[in-house]
């Protein structure tokens, strides 16, 4: 029903001496990456899918705030599938009311990348995060607005998670 998709890409320059290595290392560190989530509540690891063997399978319930102060929340479970790259991870999330959210996040080197001058920083590499939201109209609106208002705190626990 009234079926729409929207693209966002954000891009976090890796402060130095943080290597290729190192961010490949985290992104392939799923239960890490899950836990991001600002609405993360809990997951639990699914059986592999016989038709996808390198994805892993979760299941991740996130506690969704629908109005301010906790007046009004609800949870979600949903089902996520995390294949590693050799640059970094694919995510595609299966979640209720027909919503399919594919996300990419790749450590790429910021020589020759178009737009990583635009981007504060030093180091020599880059976390880019490529998402395509596909549901009804209104729920790919109200996900990309949470996308929008969650991608700065997230690239910012995957910088710490490289510190620690």
């Amino acid at each position: 029903m009234f079926s729409s998709t929207a693209t966002l890409r954000h891009i976090t320059r890796l402060p130095p001496p943080i290597t290729f290595d190192e961010a490949i290392l985290r992104l392939h560190n799923h239960e890490l990456l899950i836990k991001f989530d600002p609405e993360y509540t809990s997951h639990e690891e699914l059986a592999a899918d016989p038709a996808n063997p390198d994805a892993k399978r979760y299941k991740v319930t996130d506690n969704l705030k629908a109005l301010p102060a906790g007046l009004w929340n609800t949870q979600i479970t949903f089902e996520a599938e995390l294949t590693d790259t050799k640059d970094g991870v694919n995510w595609v999330i299966k979640a209720p009311l027909g919503l399919v959210q594919k996300t990419s996040w790749r450590c790429v080197k910021v020589d020759g990348m178009e737009g990583a001058s635009e981007v504060e920083g030093e180091g020599e590499w880059c976390l880019v995060e490529d998402v395509e939201i596909t549901a009804n109209r209104m729920l790919v609106t109200h996900v990309k607005g949470k996308c929008e208002e969650n991608w700065r705190g997230t690239h910012g626990k995957f910088l710490e998670s490289l510190k620690a």
